[in-house]
């Protein structure tokens, strides 16, 4: 009959003739997919098409009618929908061995440091150069061997950080560039706004990213640091570059002590599990509820990222506040809601003012 399938039929007896492949290996790695636009999308289809046992996606985006002509996983019923959420829909019937989970967010509030440290690899498919930086230094605080890719209309580059004494990408750049605050392009914003792209450049880089990052789980990192693809001229090619002794994306952190509580728990519960006078700080600002200092009024509409109001009563103007500090939260708020991210590695200042780190434990199911 036509679609059935052979229930002993091995699917990787090809990939086994390969010297050193070793689905077993693969199939125990987790490897972790930041932005599953374009190139994301390519390479998650290319790791669970290999074997690789599970996939993180990460992305805050939904799916634009202008994805379609570059994105495998997507399709015109996608539109709309959180790009995890379809990537993960598709993944699941190209590859159902392979498990999936999708988180809906940006990098910082969705994957935890102490993810990143669990997992084998880490494959970086943003568009912006801001973002590729937050994930790097993501990356270097965890200790992640990193696989980070760059798209043009026909060029490319991939960059790994396999270990803190590597090149990185922000070695490459002044200081000034590494300050540099950009957005990450959303396709659906205007045309004026995106680089071009196509899905030619995307499959290139997206077959080099896989290439490395499969050696990598495999057990044999490739050579180069810097590879850069020229679509125009028909080379690839690595680069050699030099690390920057001032670059801050060398340190990692010391190993984290584990605490009791995960992302679902409240920041009572976590002031409960730390020792008196602790300070615990997140990685992302959060908004505090809003009061006027005018009249004292607190009844004000709940805070919206930078939005300047009038009070009610008064009519002063009330600009929303923002902290990274969880203890000036309501109690009662989840750290999930505050943008602490599964297993996140907390920095905790102490009533002397040292300073240790904490990782919560893994979401409860």
């Amino acid at each position: 009959m036509t679609g059935t399938i052979d229930q002993g039929a091995d699917r990787f007896a090809r990939a086994r003739l390969i010297d050193g492949w070793d689905p077993q290996r693969l199939g125990a790695a987790t490897a972790v997919v930041a932005g599953v636009g374009a190139l994301g999308n390519e390479v998650a289809k290319n790791l669970a098409l290999a074997g690789v046992g599970r996939l993180v996606l990460s992305d805050p985006d939904t799916v634009a009618v202008t994805n379609l002509s570059r994105t495998v996983l997507f399709g015109v019923e996608d539109v709309g929908r959180p790009k995890p959420h379809a990537a993960a829909d598709a993944l699941v019937r190209l590859a159902p061995d392979t498990a999936i989970d999708a988180r809906c967010t940006d990098l910082t509030s969705g994957i935890g440091l102490g993810e990143l440290v669990d997992a084998d690899v880490v494959l970086g498919c943003l568009d912006s150069v801001h973002a590729r930086m937050g994930l790097l230094g993501r990356c270097a605080l965890a200790g992640s061997r990193l696989v980070d890719g760059g798209t043009g209309a026909w060029t490319g580059e991939v960059r790994l950080r396999l270990d803190a004494a590597d090149p990185c990408f922000a070695c490459a750049l002044s200081a000034h560039e590494r300050g540099v605050s950009d957005l990450p392009w959303s396709c659906a914003d205007p045309p004026a706004g995106p680089a071009a792209a196509s899905i030619v450049a995307t499959s290139l880089v997206a077959s080099w990213m896989t290439l490395a990052a499969l050696r990598i789980l495999l057990g044999t990192p490739p050579p180069f640091r810097l590879v850069r693809i020229d679509g125009l001229d028909g080379r690839v090619g690595p680069v050699v570059v030099a690390r920057d002794p001032q670059c801050p994306h060398h340190r990692q952190l010391p190993v984290a002590e584990p605490i009791d509580v995960d992302d679902t728990g409240t920041v009572a519960e976590l002031a409960a599990a730390l020792p008196p006078g602790s300070e615990p700080t997140a990685w992302t600002r959060f908004p505090l509820p809003r009061h006027c200092v005018g009249c004292g009024s607190r009844e004000l509409s709940p805070a919206v990222v930078d939005e300047i109001i009038r009070c009610p009563r008064c009519f002063s103007l009330v600009r929303t506040r923002f902290t990274e500090r969880l203890f000036d939260a309501d109690p009662a708020l989840r750290l999930r809601d505050l943008g602490v991210a599964p297993e996140e590695i907390l920095t905790v200042q102490d009533r002397d003012g040292g300073v240790t780190w904490r990782r919560l434990r893994a979401t409860s199911s």
